[in-house]
């Protein structure tokens, strides 16, 4: 008959049950303490005309929520019904960082004729009366000019498109003859006026550098031209 063999069974420490336990209890209430986080920090990146509490407000994050129960989709699906956002890109950290970067549509000129407020994307949007220091068309364009100027307009520097406070169109004649259907009238924010049409438009990107050496006089700077030498000024 074989002999029967031992088993030695350890016990389970009560220390070590008791550190596992202990572990394991760190563990869940980091867990929940980090789910439950509240953000602490709000950084806003991009913007130019949209404030800051606007962003907060459309994110609905006025009272700092927990950072991890906002998901990042809602965020950015909320920050995208403001009608001047383009793109939001959004960054979340373990300390209760959020970062909010955002894309800016270019606000082209406010139309007079209609109350929009014209993107560069060829979307219109009701005014606010919140966007300040944007060109305003005052006269009526037929619809095939006006295509062309918003497209025009995005060879524009924002600089420069910032400085024009009026745009009217205003075409070429000769003898009652339209011999340039694409001029505009271009009131400046320090009272020049230039003329312009869009097949030159990129001319207005000059403006600075030109104006430079008329030594602050002020009157009519004619760009219409496709050759700089027949760029003029005409004093007032």
């Amino acid at each position: 008959m074989a002999a029967t063999k031992k088993v030695k069974v350890k016990k389970l420490s009560l220390k070590r049950v008791i550190i596992l336990l202990l572990i394991l209890y760190l563990v869940i209430y980091s867990l929940y303490y980090v789910f439950k986080m509240p953000i602490k920090n709000i950084y806003i990146k991009g913007t130019n005309l949209i404030t800051d509490n606007e962003i907060i407000s459309a994110a609905h994050i006025k009272n700092y929520p927990s950072i991890f129960k906002t998901t990042t989709l809602g965020l950015k699906k909320n920050i995208k019904k403001i009608p001047l956002v383009k793109d939001v890109k959004i960054r979340k950290s373990l300390l209760g960082k959020l970062t909010i970067e955002v894309e800016e549509y270019k606000i082209l000129f406010y139309n007079l004729n209609n109350k929009k407020i014209v993107l560069d994307d060829e979307k219109e949007i009701d005014d606010t009366s919140s966007y300040k220091g944007v060109p305003t068309l005052i006269n009526y364009v037929p619809d095939t000019i006006y295509a062309k100027l918003i497209k025009s307009l995005l060879k524009v520097d924002s600089d420069i498109l910032s400085s024009i406070s009026e745009i009217e169109y205003s075409p070429s004649k000769s003898n009652e003859e339209v011999i340039d259907d694409t001029r505009f009238i271009l009131r400046m924010n320090d009272t020049n006026t230039v003329y312009a049409n869009l097949i030159n438009i990129k001319n207005l990107n000059h403006y600075d550098e030109i104006y430079s050496t008329l030594n602050n006089q002020k009157g009519y700077l004619y760009l219409d031209s496709s050759n700089e030498e027949n760029f003029y000024f005409q004093n007032y």
